[in-house]
């Protein structure tokens, strides 16, 4: 009987092979991390401190604003793992930090959940079904188009008008390059603890017609129980929005438009009205630097004869340069002014100098 003779070389190398390939197969199965980190330093340079009018206004500032107010903040940090289950199965779960919204009672900066969901791929053809606390249409589609969240939340975000996340089921269908559909039905808590029985449907519309262009539908009802004057009573809430942009390596504009309807949102039963306009742009203006520009129009209520603040037009003017270091370290110094349109009171302005990074 013939024996085979294997050298210590050709024992090695085969060994080697199989855990190089070991390796790789082990490699693809684990998570994949990102994240991103944006903050300021900022100064106040004019708030009216004496008038309680807007006394917590949030515009990037942590905290009440007051004149002179100057301190180095960061806004969001966000360490995403993502997590491939299987081909069409994928898991993601997501933690941010934010001054804001997720610092302890006892004013220590912590995080919170941000995202945890489950998305099944191409149910459908081109159509996939996403489980778990996830992004709004209303809020994410809109930051993905204009971009510049560092800067400023979008107006709908800014103004408390709809929420980021829910907790639900929703369905996204691609039905060509030009036309994308997609519904969520969730708790309407938000990244909160569900309350009640009450839940929220998001539908949006996109076309677009040529690549540079964007159209999108968007509407958000909803019912809430709300607590006024000790007595309980159930809110019916509409939102509708519309976004045109267009966009290409050299510049972008466009603009966002709502309405908003709350029926049985004041205190009498009647229904509070409020609208907004945003108009976004940039323009290269040369290689890595670019100027951006944005005005907003918002009105909290455009349907009562209440003659206190919260019936005033606000408008932000925000005007910046973006100077990309590296593709994923930004530089932004900005500055952002905010007027209320009520006798007497004094509009915001800050100076900021904006940076982000991504990784």
């Amino acid at each position: 009987m013939k024996r085979t003779k294997y050298s210590l070389a050709a024992l090695l190398s085969f060994l080697l092979i199989d855990l190089v390939a070991a390796g790789a197969s082990f490699a693809q199965n684990l998570p994949k991390f990102s994240g991103l980190f944006f903050g300021d330093y900022y100064y106040v340079l004019q708030h009216d401190n004496a008038n309680p009018v807007n006394p917590t206004s949030v515009y990037g500032v942590s905290g009440a604003l007051q004149k002179n107010l100057q301190a180095f903040d960061y806004r969001r940090i966000y360490l995403t793992a993502a997590y491939d289950l299987a081909p069409d199965f994928t898991a993601q779960f997501r933690l941010e930090s934010d001054p804001s919204a997720s610092s302890l009672p006892n004013g220590k900066l912590s995080t919170m959940i941000k995202d945890a969901f489950i998305d099944w791929k191409n149910v459908t053809d081109g159509g996939d079904i996403i489980i778990g606390l996830q992004g709004t249409p209303q809020i994410n589609m809109a930051e993905g188009i204009f971009g510049y969240r560092p800067l400023e939340k979008t107006i709908e975000d800014l103004h408390g008008v709809s929420q980021s996340r829910d907790l639900g089921v929703s369905f996204n269908q691609k039905f060509s390059n030009q036309f994308k559909a997609g519904l969520l039905v969730g708790n309407n808590s938000g990244n909160s603890v569900p309350s009640n029985k009450y839940k929220a449907s998001y539908l949006y519309l996109q076309y677009n017609p040529v690549r540079e262009l964007t159209i999108l539908l968007n509407g958000q009802y909803n019912t809430q129980l709300q607590v006024i004057g000790g007595t309980n009573h159930v809110e019916y809430n509409k939102i509708v929005d519309l976004i045109v942009n267009y966009g290409t390596k050299d510049f972008s504009i466009g603009g966002q438009y709502f309405l908003n309807g709350i029926n049985n949102g004041l205190a009498d039963g009647g229904t509070m009205k409020r609208n907004g306009l945003s108009l976004n742009g940039w323009v290269k203006l040369v290689d890595k630097l670019r100027l951006v520009a944005r005005y907003d129009m918002y009105t909290p209520n455009s349907d009562s004869k209440n003659t206190s603040y919260g019936n005033s037009v606000q408008n932000l003017l925000l005007g910046a340069l973006d100077w990309s270091v590296r593709k994923n370290v930004h530089l932004m110094p900005n500055v952002e002014y905010v007027s209320y349109g009520l006798s007497g009171s004094t509009a915001d302005l800050l100076a900021r100098a904006t940076f982000y990074i991504s990784f």
